[in-house]
């Protein structure tokens, strides 16, 4: 982000300057992970640029990877339901604490997100987990055991 000759004591600008960025950095760092794995394209055929996450998947599990930095695990919600993984998380805006000074430029701020992901029908619903390290969500989701296909039964076709 280049800097701004508007400081912050304009609010106008202020939210102008957080809109633009959040818009260009969206067009700039977004993917469509659904045009490369149908099956994980996020809920109502929404565009998938809203929080990157990178789709892992191994020969036991989908893996998601998100960047989360400055969330704690209590700021962070993972639920499931009717097929859907919806990952979502709000950072409160800090308390400001006494100091000589005043702040002259705040570009840190609360924020929160939203993805909602539809699994396969490989993705088992029970067993899933979450960790938070080092800024990172990493969310496992085991596959169900695959279910053998019935052999093709023959049917005798008899004449009259």
């Amino acid at each position: 982000m280049a800097l701004s000759l508007f400081g912050t004591s304009d609010p106008f600008f202020g939210q102008m300057e957080r809109a633009m960025d959040r818009a260009f950095n969206r067009a700039l760092t977004g993917r469509d992970i659904g045009a490369l794995m149908p099956a994980l394209t996020s809920s109502a055929g929404a565009s998938t640029t809203g929080h990157p996450m990178d789709i892992i998947e191994t020969k036991d599990a989908f893996e998601l990877h998100c960047d989360a930095p400055g969330f704690s695990p209590a700021d962070i919600s993972v639920e499931m339901s009717e097929g859907m993984l919806t990952i979502s998380g709000k950072r409160k805006e800090e308390k400001q604490e006494e100091r000589e000074g005043k702040v002259v430029r705040r570009e840190r701020h609360f924020s929160q997100f939203t993805r909602s992901i539809a699994l396969p029908d490989a993705a088992k619903e029970d067993g899933i987990t979450a960790s938070l390290e080092k800024g990172v969500l990493r969310v496992t989701v085991p596959k169900a055991e695959p279910t053998p296909k019935p052999q093709p039964k023959r049917i005798t076709v008899t004449g009259a």
